[in-house]
């Protein structure tokens, strides 16, 4: 019996395996250049929507803040299958919030977009720009109608409208005329700015995007808010602060007030930079003040009066001003006082603006990143209150309150650098001791959140040298300073300027001593109190170099400028 031959049974198994592998891979190559094909084909339409939206970019400007009243532009995408639609997506909020007042909202308004969707990809005219978006990412193809030079703003927002579909051929027409927003013939809504800061919110799929052009455009702070897909630009109005010219400076309008009587009370100079007070003692103490002043029983100004209005009282004759008076008022001076340069009617002070704002952001910078962890000195959020004696060195610390008492001591070393020193609340120096090391190396500065900077009973804060530069103490508008006490000395700068609805005071009295100067409220030297000015002021800058480099707006230009895109 003859069998079945296997060969050829074997044979035409592999002709059949080797079809499916050939079948198999025709398809997987099909398959991935199938895939390849369709995504060289997305990319090449979202390239060519970028520049559509672009061309969209370009026509909706020259209606929207232009002299043209009607453009056309073929975009040529739709015609893909991909939907070309108008929505009312997006929204922008300007608001300007004063220093010491309620936010004004300067404009709320919908921004209106043309979406270009492919896929999971959009490409959006919006707010004056062109954006992508990819997921959870975006991208700006090109800039809004959005300028910030120097200090400068101007934004004139494109909002889109309109009726119907959308075809790839587009109108764009005016729908009205620019509206202003800002500035505008209000109550705060004029330029220039002063004593607020603006912040501007966009609410869009592209947030992202924004916020990396508000970043690059401005350096501004730019804070997001995820959860509501926001994005915040802020900008503060620049701070006038000018340099420290003078021993006593009031903000406010106040008489400011030297008595004599128990004691003499007086101000005078000397310069740092060349040697301590006792050896170079003169008479450049300086006076400024936004209101009148008055001197009584003995009291002395060795150097210049300047008075921005009020009354000008000499009222004994034993009160003497032993430089220029140039008062902004009137004057009324006893026959026997003592003027020893001019007298004339010419008086103006320069602006000083409060800082509240800059103590705020320092405070928030330093509690979220300090370096109380690394310092025997502290615990927790304040001096060790084991110790009686602290040594601070380089770095920026955070503490609830900073109370000193006599027998306790904090040294601040600025061997390696600045110090700075955010008090949550009030300064208390009751007879305790602030000795700074080393200020030719940096400067230490104390930020005051509370209301109460008060140096007493024997206080003493000193620097050798008496280089009041190298301490600083920043207080916000309302501040109440109290330098008071025989042997009481403080050698640095208090700065508290008042603003417009919060009011501060300064007392130097019983024989307490300024070395430096103070910038303050309603002014008050009495029974012995006295300013020394140091002259080295006036070569350093008055606030902290890290705040003086924060973008600025001081004048704004807001307009809504609407246009409708239709079909053609």
């Amino acid at each position: 019996m003859t069998l079945p031959s296997t060969r050829a049974q074997t044979e035409t198994l592999g002709v059949v395996l080797l079809l499916m592998i050939t079948l198999a891979g025709t398809g997987l190559i099909v398959a991935l250049g199938s895939s390849v094909l369709d995504d060289s084909k997305r990319a090449a339409e979202l390239d060519s929507a970028e520049h559509a939206m672009t061309q969209l970019d370009s026509k909706a400007s020259l209606v929207g803040i232009g002299e043209t009243d009607i453009q056309r532009v073929n975009l040529g995408v739709g015609n893909d299958g991909q939907p070309l639609t108008r929505t009312q997506d997006g929204w922008m909020r300007v608001e300007v919030d004063p220093d010491d007042g309620a936010a004004v909202e300067v404009m709320n308004q919908t921004l209106g977009a043309v979406v270009y969707r492919n896929d999971q990809t959009t490409i959006a005219y919006q707010g004056g720009g062109v954006w992508r978006r990819t997921g959870e990412g975006s991208t700006m193809v090109s800039p809004p109608e959005f300028h910030y030079r120097e200090t400068t703003l101007t934004l004139p927002l494109i909002i889109v409208g309109g009726d119907g579909g959308l075809s790839p051929r587009l109108e764009v027409s005016k729908n009205g005329s620019a509206e202003s927003k800002f500035p505008l013939a209000e109550p705060k809504k004029t330029n220039p700015l002063s004593e607020a800061t603006v912040n501007i919110t966009v609410g869009s799929d592209s947030y992202r995007a924004w916020g990396n052009f508000f970043e690059q455009r401005t350096g501004g702070e730019v804070e997001y808010d995820h959860s509501a897909n926001a994005v915040t630009l802020t900008l503060v109005t620049p701070t006038k602060a000018p340099k420290i010219k003078q021993g006593l400076a009031s903000t406010s309008p106040q008489e400011l007030v030297i008595e004599g009587a128990g004691g003499s009370s007086f101000t005078d100079s000397y310069n740092s930079s060349i040697g301590p007070y006792s050896e170079t003692e003169g008479s450049k103490g300086t006076v400024n003040t936004v209101g009148g002043v008055s001197l009584s029983g003995g009291a002395e100004i060795e150097g210049d009066l300047v008075t921005g209005g009020g009354i000008v009282k000499m009222q004994s004759a034993n009160t003497a001003i032993t430089g220029n008076l140039s008062y902004g008022g009137s004057t009324s001076l006893h026959k026997k006082a003592t003027v020893g340069g001019w007298t004339a009617d010419n008086g103006s002070v320069e602006q000083i603006d409060p800082i509240g704002s800059m103590i705020k952001n320092q405070a928030e910078s330093v509690e979220a990143n300090n370096d109380n962890g690394r310092s025997d000195a502290i615990d927790g959020r304040g001096l060790d209150p084991s110790k009686s004696a602290w040594t601070l060195t380089n770095g920026n610390y955070y503490v609830d309150d900073l109370g000193l008492n006599s027998g306790e001591t904090l040294s601040l070393d600025l061997q390696n650098g600045d110090i700075d020193v955010v008090v949550d609340d009030d300064v208390m120096l009751n007879g305790g001791t602030i000795q700074v090391q080393n200020p030719d190396n940096g400067t230490a500065n104390v930020y005051v959140l509370g209301d109460t900077v008060s140096v007493t009973n024997g206080a003493d804060v000193s620097i050798p040298g008496d280089k009041s530069r190298a301490f600083r103490i920043y207080g916000p508008p309302g501040t109440s300073a109290t330098v008071s006490g025989d042997d009481t000395e403080f050698v640095g700068v208090l700065y508290a300027p008042d603003s417009r609805s919060q009011y501060g005071d300064v007392s130097v009295t019983s024989h307490g001593e300024v070395y430096g100067a103070i910038v303050g409220g309603k002014t008050v030297l009495r029974s012995g109190g006295t300013v020394h000015y140091d002259q080295a002021l006036v070569m350093t800058e008055t606030l902290p170099a890290d705040f003086t480099t924060v973008p600025r707006v001081t004048y704004m230009h807001v307009s809504t400028n609407r246009v409708n895109v239709t079909s053609a």
